[in-house]
């Protein structure tokens, strides 16, 4: 009876240990906390090597390092799918950057702003679903990611920045479906790769984004009355670019918005233009349009733009006691060529210009180039204080006008 008593005990506890014996875990198939950098909020870093990312709880923001920096979870050929937090609010810089195998995400509704390159090169994505809670798509958010082919903008989406679909198939269906060849989100012009010749930008359009009308081939755009922004970049590489055609609703027009527009030969700045970044035109334009005046509702200019018209490259016409008038005064910015506009509206011949004495020249020389006589040199002398009649190169003279 003992023996029968002790066998089933033994019989008992090699079923135990068989039966019940814990299965093996891989490491790399399962995030531990160690696998997440996070300060202050911000996943900074994925360390892990899991297929199926859990982002923990009370992450508010992924990525946020530099520019295409080694930040959230990017440059990752092994993840297929995160599962983000509802604590999440943003997908920062380069979060998702040349994850290559990511194939499935699910944005919360938490979430308000998809930052640059955000999810730049995600060559497995096919779809992405964008929550009523996104306000903001950033620069190159979704560039490169070419088997996105379906895309679910809702209307909560009032800012798109530069390239943010480019080289995707969802925008390659969009412009093949755009009649005018103009692609329009939410009335937000968004491209206009495939456009030529002259073109109308539809009423409704609220907002050119930066690079919007880019590297296309017009000749000449009329704007329309509801368009209150011109974003970066917005005309640049416009090579045929050779007229600008915009209403007085235009408050904002951003830095670089018509680089590289060799060709542009007519440009009217609005009347109710609040912010004038950098126009990013070659001298040789700026003496094409001859002047170009900076209607007195400016409030913030480019201290580039103010630059860049200097000696002989074009002329700016500058409303007396402007915002940007005074800005010209208060900095003492001498190289800037400008004439003033008074309150009756017409130009106030200024006394003098100044120029850049250059290698060769001596104050005869100037003084037949600019006022058609050596012998005025003396004028020249006495306007800038001068005692003897040496000058050096760089040096800058005030020059009578004629």
């Amino acid at each position: 009876m003992k023996n029968k008593v002790l066998l089933g005990q033994i019989i008992l506890l090699i079923i135990l240990f068989i039966g019940f014996k814990s299965p093996t875990v891989k490491a790399e198939e399962k995030d531990t906390s160690s696998d997440f950098v996070i300060e202050n909020g911000v996943l900074k870093k994925y360390k892990g090597s899991a297929k199926v990312v859990i982002i923990p709880d009370g992450v508010k923001e992924i990525g946020g390092g530099e520019f295409l920096g080694n930040n959230g979870l990017n440059y990752n050929s092994t993840i297929t799918e995160v599962v983000i937090p509802d604590s999440v609010t943003k997908i920062g810089v380069a979060a998702f950057y040349m994850s290559s195998g990511l194939s499935k995400i699910n944005i919360p509704d938490s979430v308000t702003i998809i930052g640059p390159s955000a999810f730049g090169s995600c060559r497995s994505l096919t779809e992405i679903n964008i929550p009523r809670s996104v306000t903001t798509i950033d620069n190159s958010a979704f560039m490169f990611c070419d088997s996105l082919l379906n895309i679910n903008i809702p209307e909560s989406v009032t800012t798109i920045g530069g390239n943010a679909f480019l080289g995707t198939p969802w925008l390659d269906s969009k412009r093949a479906d755009a009649e005018s060849g103009l692609v329009i989100v939410n009335n937000i012009l968004i491209d206009a790769r495939n456009v030529k010749g002259e073109v109308t930008v539809p009423e409704g359009v609220i907002k050119l984004a930066d690079s919007g009308m880019s590297f296309s081939s017009i000749t000449k755009v009329t704007l329309p009355k509801t368009l209150t922004e011109i974003g970066k970049g917005a005309f640049s590489a416009c090579v045929n670019l050779k007229e600008v055609q915009m209403k007085d609703n235009v408050a904002i027009i951003g830095d670089y918005a018509f680089e590289d527009c060799d060709s542009l030969e007519v440009l009217q700045l609005p009347k109710k233009l609040k912010e004038l970044g950098s126009l990013g035109l070659k001298s040789k334009v700026l003496k094409r349009l001859k002047t170009l005046e900076i209607p007195a509702s400016v409030e913030v200019i480019s201290k580039e733009t103010l630059n860049s018209y200097s000696y002989d490259a074009g002329m700016l016409l500058i409303h007396e006691n402007s915002p940007v008038y005074k800005y010209i005064k208060e900095n003492n910015l001498k190289d800037v060529r400008y004439k003033v506009i008074g309150k009756d509206g017409k130009i106030k011949e200024e006394t003098y210009m100044v120029v850049k004495v250059k290698k060769g020249e001596t104050l005869w020389k100037i003084s037949l180039k600019y006022l058609g006589k050596g012998t005025r040199y003396k004028e020249i002398m006495k306007l800038n204080n001068l005692k003897k009649t040496t000058i050096h190169v760089g040096q800058k003279l005030k020059v009578p006008v004629k």
